[in-house]
């Protein structure tokens, strides 16, 4: 690893997808503070987060069409990622942004991107920005099909890279309990430190589903205002680009922003209802707070990490299409229950101190030669 003056060059590739960019900006700015110097590679949409961080950005020349906030049917949302995944026209960009940098860090979906950089004089790190478990099972056989037709194996791809890097909870994602591997490492989510709670006169319950508009997601949202109409409870809901505020009705006891930054409302929270993202979900989980979890997507990853939420004891898990009676009840029961705080808090003891950010620099720099 660079130390002392020895200053290093860092690549990121990425894309627009949603919940795979934030541990992007979260390690860029993790590494940059320690002196180094951090590129991203991206869709032109990203470069405004990128360079607020400060960080260098370019953007690629001819990507496929794509924006994670733009409404996108079920069948046309799966076959534009799918085409993401394996497009070829990213690689062109990635071979000449990785000259002259010291390591190179893939998103593990872009695997053409991986394949062409394997083998190079740049180390290649594939990051992993949610559950190995999902990424190895439901995500490598959609995928797989598609990019066996194209001559990539997923699963060679990626461990032809010189480290597979995991930003999530080993304890949590199912795939942790596996055999130890040097180049399969768990670094703990990349998020920043959870910061002191402060108490509430009622208790405070952050709403917050996808920033990818994922059809239903509007209905869903309304289903959760009408809630807790009638619960002694505030509401605060961030709806990001995927729905219009102004579209919703909420009750005298909800407020609806299209953007708050969770670092700021989470430690005043008694609960938190997501749809199952990563991202949002170990930020709740840091905080100690129960939840309440309604996936968006049967294919993505938020099942899975619903399910090891109500596994752990500290949330439960609710069809896109629950009524508002229903998720009134179930929010009732994490908020009053207290075994689920109990076992959220259990999960914040690991993952409090912001810890995996740290450790995941550190795995990257150490990749450096």
């Amino acid at each position: 690893m660079p130390t002392g003056s020895q200053r290093a060059s860092v690549l990121f590739v990425t894309f627009d997808a949603g919940g795979n960019f934030p541990p992007v900006i979260t390690l860029g700015r993790e590494i940059a503070a320690r002196g180094h110097e951090v590129t991203v590679l991206g869709h032109a949409q990203q470069r405004g987060k990128v360079e607020a961080a400060g960080l260098s950005f370019i953007a690629y020349t001819d990507p496929p069409p794509w924006s994670s906030a733009q409404h996108h049917g079920m069948l046309s949302a799966v076959l534009g990622y799918l085409k993401m995944f394996t497009t070829d026209a990213l690689v062109e960009d990635a071979v000449s942004a990785a000259a002259g940098h010291d390591v190179v860090v893939v998103d593990c979906m872009l695997l053409p991107v991986m394949s062409a950089l394997a083998g190079r004089d740049v180390p290649v790190v594939s990051l992993f920005h949610t559950f190995y478990a999902y990424l190895d099972g439901s995500f490598r056989r959609a995928v797989g099909t598609v990019s066996r037709a194209r001559g990539l194996s997923v699963r060679k791809t990626w461990h032809a890279t010189d480290l597979r890097l995991v930003v999530s909870d080993r304890s949590l994602d199912p795939s942790g309990r596996g055999p130890a591997d040097p180049r399969l490492v768990w670094s703990g989510p990349a998020e920043p430190a959870a910061r002191p709670h402060e108490r509430q006169g009622l208790p405070l319950v952050l709403a917050s589903l996808s920033t990818t508009d994922f059809p239903g997601q509007q209905q869903t949202l309304q289903n959760i205002l009408d809630a807790v109409a009638e619960m002694p409870i505030r509401l605060v809901v961030t709806t990001g680009p995927a729905v219009d505020p102004t579209s919703l009705n909420p009750p005298p006891n909800a407020d609806v922003h299209q953007f708050i930054p969770h670092r700021e409302v989470l430690p005043k929270c008694s609960a938190v209802v997501g749809h199952g993202g990563h991202s949002t979900t170990v930020q709740a989980l840091a905080h100690g707070l129960p939840m309440v979890i309604i996936p968006m997507h049967p294919l993505l990853d938020q099942p899975m990490v619903g399910k090891a939420v109500a596994t752990s004891g500290a949330g439960e898990v609710l069809p896109k299409k629950a009524s508002p009676a229903r998720i009134s009840t179930a929010l009732t029961r994490v908020l009053e229950d207290k075994t689920y705080a109990a076992a959220a808090a259990v999960i914040a003891e690991r993952l409090a101190d912001g810890q995996g950010t740290a450790r995941a620099a550190d795995a990257i720099l150490n990749q450096t030669r």
